[in-house]
């Protein structure tokens, strides 16, 4: 590597390549959260809508055992849909696990590659 063009053009790629991998994982980290913030979103929505039910469902006098079978049924609905959300987002945070994986191996294979063309180039001269 005593060729100085052959050394800027060595730091012009990596520099290259740095810049394509930090816009890649960029990209990852916004869908990411966008992704976390609308399931975040749906969640919140869901205990609004389930505060809407409970004051519609109890808003006039009852007995009460018809009002604990509201509430009972209101909190039946509430944690099984909150317990979907769950699993969504655990499939959300696989899904993105596999991103970042996949860049990172991807990123490793091109600076591999990269030095091991440079180090062939080397020992040639």
């Amino acid at each position: 590597m005593n060729d100085p063009k052959a050394n800027l053009e060595l730091i012009k790629d990596f520099g290259i390549n740095g810049y394509e991998n930090i816009r890649s994982l960029a990209e990852i980290n916004l869908r990411t959260w966008e992704k976390l913030v609308e399931k975040q979103m749906d969640a919140f929505g869901l205990f609004v809508d389930a505060g809407i039910d409970q004051i519609a469902a109890n808003g006039n006098p009852q007995d009460i055992k018809t009002v604990l079978e509201n509430q009972a049924a209101l909190g039946k609905a509430l944690s099984e849909n909150m317990a979907v959300k769950g699993r969504e987002a655990v499939d959300l945070a696989s899904q993105a696990s596999n991103e970042y994986r996949s860049w990172l191996e991807n990123g490793i294979n091109t600076f591999n590659s990269k030095v091991s063309a440079v180090a062939g180039e080397a020992f040639k001269k």
